[in-house]
């Protein structure tokens, strides 16, 4: 496949834009205001449509929260995301993924925002080597969890109108860790993917921020390759590492590395990459919807097959301090 250099606004027309307030700054998506706490209805639109229990896990149960489009009875491309939080928080509700999640479902996909099991909440780390296996069993638990959620709305798809051939990943930093993971596990058949039909794919996946784990030295999909993918990453990221991190056969691959394994196996994919800024990429949802909705009208619906890298540059857009983060300022030592 060659590869396609492209400006983002030659792609239907889409412009890749930064929300702006009405004085013309960036508008910062703040992760850590609570849905309810929001009072006025012009900025988050009407919350989930229904929420559902998908399965149960040790003494908890997991449930997710459906947004439906409009009543149609046609079949919709189905989108799950998984919200971020450093595998310590809970976020499903957060006000930026239920802005998120309905603009996703009014744009005519049915939307699930689903949970998972905190694996590193209460967790303490003792160096590099603690770290790597608590982080290795809190992906473990996240994907464990995202498959589960996956076969339940392959089971119930006619009930929720969708198209079982169009199921779409998407995640914000820890969700964004999951839905990668969860892509790289089932393109080689393991045991965490094992309830997935034969044959099954993801028709997408899109990363804010995100990393796969690997236990086996750099990433490659053996059994089947991945979904079409779109990457978005801070170049600075210091907590979500922006390239890799490895020891031995052990490594944590990021958005950089991940995109030299896809355009050496000629796999499609997306990459913005927005030079000098830190983790904060992971909150850009909303900020890049247009782009979202592009790359699955493009990729998923249109079956593009093309890779396409942008560095986004903006001399003048805000990179103060706040977002700029490490491990050790979330995890401790």
């Amino acid at each position: 496949m060659k590869r396609v250099l492209i400006a983002i606004f030659l792609l239907s027309g889409i412009n890749l834009a930064y929300a702006q307030n009405e004085n013309g700054a960036i508008e910062d998506i703040n992760p850590a205001a609570p849905a309810e706490q929001v009072t006025d209805s012009t900025a988050v639109p009407p919350a989930w449509d229904m929420e559902t229990t998908f399965a149960v896990r040790d003494t908890c149960s997991l449930s997710m929260d459906l947004y439906l489009p409009k009543d149609d009875n046609e079949k919709h491309p189905c989108v799950i995301f998984v919200y971020g939080g450093g595998f310590v928080n809970k976020n499903q509700r957060e006000a930026g993924v239920v802005k998120y999640c309905r603009r996703l479902a009014d744009a005519g996909y049915v939307t699930a925002a689903t949970d998972y099991r905190l694996g590193l909440k209460g967790v303490k780390n003792k160096g590099l080597l603690s770290m790597a296996k608590n982080l290795d069993y809190a992906v473990h638990l996240s994907t464990e969890d995202l498959f589960s959620a996956v076969e339940y709305l392959l089971t119930y798809a006619d009930e929720y109108g969708i198209d079982p051939s169009q199921i779409i990943l998407i995640g914000s930093s820890a969700g964004a860790i999951t839905v990668l993971q969860a892509d790289y596990e089932l393109g080689n058949r393991t045991a965490l993917a094992a309830a997935m039909p034969e044959g099954f794919r993801f028709a997408g996946v899109i990363s804010f921020s995100g990393a796969i784990f690997s236990n086996s030295g750099k990433c490659k999909w053996s059994v089947q390759p991945p979904a079409p993918t779109l990457f978005f990453h801070g170049t600075s990221d210091e907590l979500v590492t922006y390239d890799k991190i490895q020891f031995l056969n052990m490594g944590f691959y990021g958005t950089n590395a991940l995109v030299e394994r896809f355009e050496k196996f000629d796999y499609p994919y997306m990459c913005i990459r927005f030079d000098n800024r830190f983790h904060e990429v992971a909150a850009f949802m909303n900020t890049c919807f247009n782009q979202t909705q592009g790359f699955i009208e493009q990729y998923v619906k249109g079956g593009k097959n093309w890779q396409v890298d942008i560095t986004v540059t903006d001399p003048d857009m805000d990179i103060a301090k706040p977002w700029s983060f490490s491990v050790k300022d979330i995890y401790g030592k």
